[in-house]
């Protein structure tokens, strides 16, 4: 079955999962809990909250993974009921009559992006919009599909906030999407790497946010299953980039016993680059064959964990 990060998954017409892994696994899909539909509407959890509906109501999801090492939502294959698709969203705003709000500036980004470059199928949208559970505060989450198509458009976007043909995000904006992420990071730290990344701007009145997912061709082969084996602080030099925006993003390092730093967590994508210092906090993994590497971001919010540069 075709599933990838950034899709959705729903079993019924209450419970809505985020794709964390590709790799199936016992015939499960790699989830978690994301969005619940209740009488009053559809809502966005916090991975405590959502563990806590897991676990009380829906323990059957409840899913060790022996290849990741670490606890997720399970879904059987053969429960899926609907797998939502973020370029089959973009096809449905573009043919939308009378978008709303919302839908019109998420119409404009896509336009936009196009129009720099990016063909038709290289865009998705994923999140609240794609589930219908927008509102005016929403964020509009644009996945590129294929890591260079990403980064060629990331440069565009770095062009056009120089010129004022695109607004970046005001200190009000900025603050709000830190309180949004709830890392481990200050505010100062949060928004000095942010602010370099050029992959979020204002389209109308919306925060547009895109992430890269890489081509088939472009994927980095893992080496897993993986064990954890402790936690760990470390500094090191980053000796390679080239994957900074993938899912999980990951950085080469140069370190005595750990071959690099990987992260699922949205906040540590594009974090560093080549040549700088790093400060690291997170869970020491190990591979078959022994190799360390370094998780960033066991959980959404990354608590106590976090990638961040230093002098």
């Amino acid at each position: 079955m075709r599933i990838r990060p950034k899709d959705f998954i729903s079993i019924d017409d209450k419970l809505f999962f985020a794709v964390v892994y590709e790799y199936q696994e016992d015939n499960h899909a790699l989830t978690f809990l994301r969005y619940i539909r209740d009488n009053t509407g559809m809502h966005k959890l916090t991975t405590k909250k959502a563990e806590k509906i897991i676990s009380e109501y829906y323990p059957e999801f409840q899913f060790n993974s022996s290849y990741t090492d670490i606890g997720l939502h399970g879904i059987p294959i053969n429960m899926i009921k609907k797998i939502y698709y973020p370029e089959e969203t973009v096809n449905q705003l573009l043919n939308t009559r009378t978008p709303e709000n919302k839908e019109r500036d998420a119409i404009g980004a896509i336009k936009y992006l196009q129009g720099i470059g990016c063909k038709a199928g290289n865009i998705g949208i994923t999140g609240s919009i794609m589930l219908g559970a927008h509102n005016e505060c929403s964020d509009i989450d644009i996945v590129i599909y294929g890591r260079e198509a990403f980064l060629k458009i990331r440069s565009q976007i770095k062009n056009s906030l120089a010129i004022g043909e695109l607004n970046s995000l005001n200190q009000i904006m900025w603050q709000d999407a830190y309180e949004r992420r709830n890392c481990a990071l200050s505010f100062d730290d949060f928004y000095f790497h942010e602010i370099r990344k050029f992959n979020k701007f204002m389209f109308g009145n919306s925060k547009v946010d895109i992430s890269a997912i890489p081509n088939e061709i472009e994927k980095y082969k893992e080496s897993g299953p993986y064990k954890k084996v402790g936690k760990d602080k470390i500094l090191s030099i980053v000796k390679d980039d080239k994957y900074a925006y993938d899912f999980p993003a990951r950085y080469s390092i140069k370190h005595d016993s750990i071959k690099e730093v990987i992260s699922y967590t949205a906040t540590y994508i594009g974090q560093a680059k080549k040549g700088e210092k790093i400060e690291a906090a997170g869970f020491i993994e190990e591979d078959k064959d022994g190799v360390r590497r370094l998780l960033v971001g066991t959980s959404r919010e990354a608590e106590e964990e976090y990638i961040r540069i230093v002098a």
